[in-house]
């Protein structure tokens, strides 16, 4: 849009305002519009420049951590960039935890920090860190900025913003820090400004489009490529097809992965965090879980002869055993990974080969490929049928007591209402991707969550950001722990009660008094680990329901299946701003989870 330059930087009083503002207007006009700032006074010229912005969405919040998680939702689910600022000193390292998340699933995540000028931090002034190297080894771009000074053109700051901008949004994407030193005056304070480059920032701001443009590019794939590809997958008699999350943002690509499978015609694994998992059952080829023994076995008695991963990460350690095996037993093995990321991504040192580009555009070519052919593949491989070990699973779930499987089955079950899902680490995410299912279930979810680094911290500013980001009800999952770890976040949870129009959200806590995962482990059955086993587990004798209450906050406790059921079936029909907290005991969850792992086929 075509501003009035002159009026803008007119209430721009002093040099910081004025660098500041011709960065925040070089971010908007690359397309960038979230901003989640933190308080402070360093980076006060910041914070005007996004509130005299007509086009900057801001949102703001007192900690940096959960701001940063906050964010990093925003920029899932929005899939543009979302902008943190903060002032200087620790308010920097509050970041890192997200930014590492940020960097190891390849999402632009921008931070814009205030620093003290060279001579403060020469001197170890107040509120002095080295802030230049707190976020370096996680974030893709990093800018050291001149102090504010007119001998610095600002064609070259706004040039050099855009390219920033450029690099970390090109794929593999990934998060930008600038580090930018603002001397005083940082309030309305005048100080002398050299009129000429008053005049240039006017110029600048004036363009309707960033300083310096950049095409979109995208890697072309080699035809032959596809072509072996295909004669790959036709040709191999028991390949395996797996699908971890496709790209960096949360989105699902059920529609694509559909054709795919039903041109392939073989057993497929979905992870949880691909957001697939729900959209298929076990009668269309899905295999139901790589955690239990027997489908391992199973898989194993089949003897791949082709191992084709799209995708990062899976949630499961097992499916990397299993492929260390099988290689180790057929060193003519060729596992193929398809991903476009940062880093190596093999931890059972398995994939003989990798692809560095997006697997939704190798599975598009390849579906058009497929399609043409005759006969098509789905009249070779008649995929194993699973179902009277899921049958078995379902029974034990359903017949035993008040539990994390429990908890999860019923959850993508009855809640049809939510089109996104924020799903938290340790016991949660498990569970979730090891539900099993004959048909697809009624749960059309676009799945959140933080497989890169998998830390508890954040978990109710992602629900948060979730929600902001959705035009539809939302559900989140999360334990205890993590819940108390990111507390803070109840505050701005507890605004969207009185505010006049906020989309429905769900969040279920299960609560079992400690970190219950590493009781499922051998080290939490091991009497020699016995004397220690409370420093892993850090137990605790907290209720949360009457510390979410005191925020003014719905809240219902949960200590029987029926009532489980009951409540997800109420919220379902009629979804609001609700918080469960869900009793579970310890010795109920590992004992459905010990019965589960000796079902048979």
């Amino acid at each position: 849009n075509n501003k009035d330059a002159h009026a803008i930087t007119k209430t721009y009083k002093n040099s910081a305002q004025l660098w500041s503002g011709l960065i925040i207007d070089q971010l908007i006009k690359n397309g960038i519009f979230d901003f989640f700032p933190s308080p402070g006074m360093r980076n006060a010229p910041l914070l005007k420049a996004i509130a005299l912005s007509d086009q900057a969405n801001i949102y703001t919040g007192i900690d940096e951590r959960a701001q940063s998680y906050r964010a990093l939702a925003h920029t899932k689910l929005s899939k543009r960039p979302s902008v943190l600022i903060c002032t200087s000193g620790t308010a920097l390292a509050n970041y890192l935890p997200a930014i590492i998340e940020a960097r190891k699933t390849h999402l632009p995540l921008f931070v814009l920090s205030a620093d003290r000028p060279g001579e403060l931090l020469a001197t170890d002034a107040n509120q002095t860190i080295n802030q230049i190297e707190v976020l370096r080894n996680y974030t893709k771009s990093f800018w050291q900025a001149s102090e504010p000074q007119s001998g610095f053109p600002p064609r070259a700051l706004a040039g050099k913003i855009s390219f920033l901008v450029n690099d970390s949004c090109t794929e593999p994407m990934g998060p930008l820090h600038i580090n930018l030193p603002l001397r005083e005056p940082l309030d309305e304070s005048a100080d002398d400004l050299n009129s000429q480059w008053v005049e240039e920032i006017d110029q600048i701001i004036k363009l309707e489009g960033p300083a310096l443009c950049f095409p979109t590019i995208q890697k072309e794939v080699n035809p032959k490529l596809i072509d072996n590809l295909h004669e790959k997958l036709s040709t191999a008699k028991r390949p395996l097809l797996i699908f971890g999350p496709l790209d960096s943002y949360a989105q699902q690509h059920t529609a694509e992965v559909r054709k795919l499978v039903n041109l392939y015609g073989g057993n497929f694994s979905c992870d949880i965090t691909s957001g697939l998992k729900f959209g298929f059952g076990s009668s269309e080829g899905l295999i139901p879980t790589l955690d239990h023994p027997e489908v391992l076995s199973q898989l194993h008695e089949q003897r791949p002869d082709f191992i084709l991963h799209f995708g990062h990460r899976l949630t499961s350690k097992h499916y990397y055993n299993f492929m260390q095996r099988e290689l180790e037993q057929n060193p003519q093995l060729s596992i193929l990974l398809i991903s476009d990321g940062h880093y190596h991504e093999d931890p059972g040192f398995s994939f003989t080969q990798r692809w560095n580009f997006c697997p939704v555009k190798i599975i598009t070519l390849l579906n058009e490929k497929m399609a043409k052919q005759d006969p098509p593949l789905t009249k070779k491989r008649p995929f194993f049928d699973w179902s009277k070990l899921i049958n078995k699973k379902r029974a034990l779930i359903e017949d035993g007591p008040l539990s994390y499987p429990f908890v999860s089955k019923n959850a993508v079950e009855i809640l049809d209402s939510p089109q996104t899902a924020f799903i938290g680490n340790s016991t949660f995410i498990r569970s979730f991707d090891s539900y099993a299912a004959i048909k697809a279930p009624l749960a059309n979810w676009t799945v959140v969550a933080n497989r890169g680094a998998s830390g508890i911290e954040g978990h109710l500013s992602m629900a948060l950001g979730m929600l902001e980001c959705s035009q539809e009800p939302c559900v989140a999952f999360m334990g205890d722990v993590s819940f108390f770890h990111d507390l803070g976040s109840l505050t701005k949870i507890a605004e969207l009660c009185h505010a006049p129009q906020v989309n429905p959200l769900l969040i279920v806590v299960v609560n079992n008094f400690g970190g219950g995962i590493f009781k499922l482990l051998p080290i939490g059955k091991d009497q020699q680990g016995a004397h220690y086993l409370d420093l892993l587990t850090t137990p605790h004798k907290q209720r949360v329901a009457p510390l979410i209450k005191s925020f003014g906050i719905e809240c219902e406790t949960i200590e029987s299946k029926e009532a489980y059921v009951s409540s997800l079936k109420k919220w379902n029909e009629a979804p609001h701003l609700k918080i469960l907290e869900v009793l579970v005991k310890d010795q109920d969850n590992a004992q459905i989870y010990d019965q589960l792992k000796t079902v048979k086929l």
